[in-house]
């Protein structure tokens, strides 16, 4: 048989290899990033059952999209070996599990570092690779990682709390795995040492929820949930309601709310205490006229077109968008002109229709070159790269260490 990988070079990440193990969405979501940005990406399955993303209908062809699929038992002597082998020509390696679910079967960073001195190891967890014995090895998804983190607490409305969907936690913690194993790997090549990094889900909501957070910590008050879909603090600013949908705004500027204050019949609070001349931003809980403003503006909007609205807040330079549902992005201009919403062939020969790449890169750009793998499908060429023969590969998969695949 006749095994060759072949990733295509383009994108800032050209050449560089990552491997990662993990389902679902948090880690993946890494990995994919990476792939998207011309890294060469191997996908490491479970021999006996699948990611479970694979039972989704649409989301794994976005997801998997520029993946090489390997399916290997890496926790069996010789499917161990085989993946040692692999770590010695890989430059990233992602894995997401319980905790140090890695180093409990044997697969430590040191063993790793044994093989390859400058690998870059991106542990993902839900609550890290160390601490108590009451939460370390604890199943997390984005609902625990919010909840954990007091993240969920501080969404919602004002009557209850609710997480941020969808599956917020799992994609700030993918990005949080990308930005530092990228700066990890950046100073492995300038000093020749690898890095282990530790992600908790639960500390990227902390961080995501520094903002508020930071009031209490220093002075114990909590900000309350949002009101009406609107900041918890300041008023004007976020969701309305104009007669034929939403808009969200951003009532910030001495000019901006001066203007609008006289376009809402609330011209006479100028200059007053309540609104004292200078006044960037109105904190709608300590401003005595704080719900009259909330009620002049919802009577404003309520009575006006998003096309109005948005013609005049440009008009006064203040910061204002529709809220758009799926069904508007593809017929958005500004989607358009960037091509932020694009096409592909699946593997079956398809057509997929979904997100492009982000960022835009202007020098090294990037592109999509390949749909979701199927089961396997790289096995062979993956094994035969790293120096196992046809009769290697077969034997592998013979004692259900390794599944092979042409589809």
């Amino acid at each position: 048989m006749s095994h060759k990988l072949f990733t295509p070079e383009f994108g800032p990440l050209a050449g560089v290899r990552v491997v990662f193990s993990g389902i679902e969405i948090a880690g993946p979501f890494s990995a994919q990033m990476m792939a998207e940005w011309g890294a060469e990406v191997i996908w490491i399955e479970n021999v006996a059952y699948t990611d479970t993303i694979r039972v989704q209908p649409n989301y794994p062809e976005l997801s998997r999209r520029n993946l090489h699929a390997l399916s290997l038992n890496i926790f069996k002597d010789e499917g161990r070996e085989a993946f040692l082998k692999l770590m010695e020509t890989t430059d990233i390696f992602i894995e997401a599990s319980k905790g140090p679910a890695f180093a409990r079967r044997g697969i430590t960073d040191e063993l790793l570092w044994e093989r390859n001195p400058k690998l870059v190891i991106a542990h993902l967890s839900g609550f890290g690779q160390y601490g108590t014995d009451e939460y370390t090895n604890l199943a997390a998804y984005n609902t625990i990682a919010q909840a954990f983190s007091g993240y969920l607490l501080q969404n919602g409305d004002i009557d209850q709390p609710a997480s941020a969907f969808p599956y917020a936690a799992d994609y700030f913690s993918g990005l949080t795995v990308t930005s530092s194993a990228l700066a990890a790997f950046h100073k492995a090549k300038e000093t020749g040492v690898g890095e282990s990094i530790d992600v908790a889900m639960y500390e990227v909501m902390l961080r995501m929820g520094q903002y508020f957070m930071m009031d209490y910590f220093n002075g114990g008050q909590m900000a309350p949930r949002q009101y009406k879909g609107r900041d918890p603090y300041y008023a004007g600013c976020g969701l309305y309601k104009c007669e034929d949908g939403y808009i969200v705004m951003e009532m910030v500027g001495v000019t901006q709310i001066e203007e609008l204050f006289k376009d809402i019949g609330l011209g006479h609070l100028l200059g007053t205490e309540a609104v004292p001349e200078g006044t960037q931003l109105i904190h709608r809980i300590e401003c005595p006229h704080g719900q009259e403003i909330e009620d002049a503006l919802d009577r404003y909007l309520n009575s006006r077109s998003v096309a109005q609205v948005r013609e005049r807040f440009a008009e006064l330079k203040i910061a204002c968008a529709k809220v758009l549902g799926a069904e508007d992005l593809e017929e958005n201009p500004q989607y358009q002109a960037r091509e932020s919403i694009t096409q592909w062939q699946t593997l079956k020969g398809e057509s997929c229709k979904g997100p492009n790449v982000m960022p835009k890169f202007k020098n090294n750009p990037c592109k999509i070159w390949r749909g979701m793998p199927g089961h396997g499908m790289d096995t062979a060429a993956i094994l035969s790269e790293i120096g196992y023969s046809d009769e290697a590969i077969e034997q592998l998969a013979e004692k259900g260490l390794a599944k092979v695949s042409e589809k």
